[in-house]
């Protein structure tokens, strides 16, 4: 399996460089361990833009007549609809030149849409000190509502994250981020660093063992009696470049797998996928390495302590890397990833065993207005199975957006995600037993459906708000008797959300 994604990647690569030099960074049962989050059952339970586009060239003189060639059908010509001047963000820069017919206006046959810049201002952006010293505080605030058709019963939505509490606000995140970036330079080398921090419920996903979180994946930091709200320390680390091409990143950071984050503002949807939830790891520590081999081609390897690891109390070492590759145009992109080593297996005594995972991501701009996302997902623990066999796990997720004008974008999602023996999905809840998520005895064997139609909102720089409508859908195995959804009563559910994210 990881042997035919790396020859994908590499035939693209060499296929490119033919044509010219080439030019983005469960669990309730024996099994492969999830994310630590999703081992809050253990007996301890806390010790203590779219492109700017100028208008279109003026026509050439035309011919002499007597020589002039038949006549080819003309361009769509949206210049005499377009507005004097680039459209604000009050009027959203609705443009009615009417290009485009049936579903070509979507796939290609649309006018070019120029929108204003919108500038993210900053708190702390003109702080003396903070500039003399190349230095960065920035930060968001994310908080959201979902509910769903259906009985109330414990509250949450089963295992969908991040947005999983029913017709309850959730303040999901505060999030701080300090930071020195790096200035590569071809003489010579420069140091800088990232240290995150999340405050919210979204602080219950990224916790890492040794770290944040006790050996049992209990959180070590909350501060509401359910363990619902807490903090936690996602990235802390100090990041090198050496010349224009090799970057060094040392110390604890999010993974490299997938293509849903953490940070709210790198997502269109609230709501995430089964894969994003399920199949990776949320954060590594160790090295990761860059090699910038072009505008066009990116490599990345490494060492760290494993999946959602701070400190390996069993010494093993576990291996990361992959490579980005974008088209010789530039409008498509092609990243895989990986992440491989010993990994405990949850409710089985004895030595660990291999686990594997990888990630392809392949992100094409089908035009100015357009993108297409498709995102896959592979993994494998030896012995992770119940009968001792290995465990498997797979994701197939696509994302298509079209930016109607220069406030909204719309969004679909689309997933299949398949725990084949019943070891990845097992939702967080709170961390507390008596008000926990039903659905968390977990893991379910069998597939999960999820179908999301949302837009985002998006007025100014600082803030965006993401309405959506999701339905998922579980076809397999109940676990005694225990469903996904409606608190353990149903296979299918529908959830209403909408989210607002603002950055200071």
């Amino acid at each position: 399996m990881k042997h035919n994604g790396l020859k994908f990647v590499v035939a693209i690569a060499v296929g490119c460089t033919a044509a010219t030099s080439f030019a983005q960074s469960g669990l309730q049962y024996p099994g492969s361990v999830q994310p630590v989050a999703y081992d809050y059952y253990a007996p301890d339970s806390g010790a203590a833009t779219a492109t700017d586009k100028s208008a279109p060239p003026a026509p050439p003189a035309a011919a002499p007549a007597a020589a002039a060639p038949a006549a080819a059908p003309a361009a769509p010509d949206c210049s005499a609809a377009a507005p004097a001047a680039a459209p604000s963000c009050n009027s959203c820069g609705c443009d009615s030149c009417g290009c485009g017919t049936g579903w070509l206006w979507l796939l290609g046959d649309q006018c070019p849409l120029t929108c204003p810049d919108q500038t993210t201002k900053r708190l702390f952006e003109n702080n003396c000190w903070l500039k003399c010293h190349n230095i960065t505080v920035t930060g968001l605030i994310d908080a959201g509502v979902a509910a769903r058709d259906g009985s109330r019963g414990d509250n949450f939505l089963g295992p969908d994250g991040f947005d999983d509490r029913d017709y309850e606000g959730q303040l999901n995140q505060i999030d701080t981020v300090i930071a020195k970036a790096v200035k590569p330079q071809e003489c010579c080398w420069d140091w800088g660093f990232t240290i995150e921090t999340i405050y919210g419920t979204d602080y219950r996903y990224p916790l890492a063992r040794g770290l944040d979180a006790y050996d049992n994946g209990s959180p070590k930091w909350n501060t509401d009696p359910r363990n619902f709200y807490g903090l936690a320390l996602p990235q802390a680390y100090l990041e090198f470049s050496v010349g224009t091409k090799f970057d060094y990143k040392v110390g604890h950071q999010y993974t490299l797998l997938g293509y849903e984050v953490v940070n709210p503002s790198g997502n269109f949807f609230y709501s995430h996928t089964y894969t994003f939830l399920y199949a990776y790891p949320f954060t590594q520590t160790g090295v990761v390495g860059t090699y910038t081999q072009n505008d066009y081609v990116t490599w990345n390897y490494g060492i760290n302590e494993g999946w959602d690891n701070f400190n390996d109390t069993d010494e093993n070492i576990s291996y990361t890397g992959g490579v980005t590759i974008k088209s010789c145009d530039k409008k498509t992109t092609l990243a895989w990833f990986f992440q491989e080593g010993n990994e405990p297996i949850t409710g089985v005594t004895g030595p660990d065993a291999n686990r594997y995972v990888n990630s392809i991501v392949l992100t094409k701009n089908l035009t100015d207005r357009t993108t297409f996302v498709l995102e896959n997902a592979d993994g494998f623990q030896s012995r992770g199975a119940r009968d001792g066999g290995t465990s498997s796990w797979f994701g197939l997720t696509d994302y298509l957006t079209y930016k109607v004008n220069c406030c909204w974008t719309a969004g679909l999602r689309s997933e299949w995600f398949r725990d084949t023996n019943g070891t990845r999905v097992a939702p967080v809840g709170d961390f507390d037993t008596p008000n926990g998520n039903t659905a968390s005895v977990g893991g379910f064997e069998g597939n999960f459906y999820d179908v999301t139609l949302g837009a985002n909102y998006k007025p100014n720089g600082n803030l965006t708000v993401r309405p959506e409508i999701r339905y998922d859908l579980f076809n397999g195995s109940d676990l005694n008797g225990v469903k996904p959804y409606l608190s353990g009563t149903s296979n299918h559910q529908w959830v209403y959300a909408v989210d607002a994210v603002v950055l200071f």
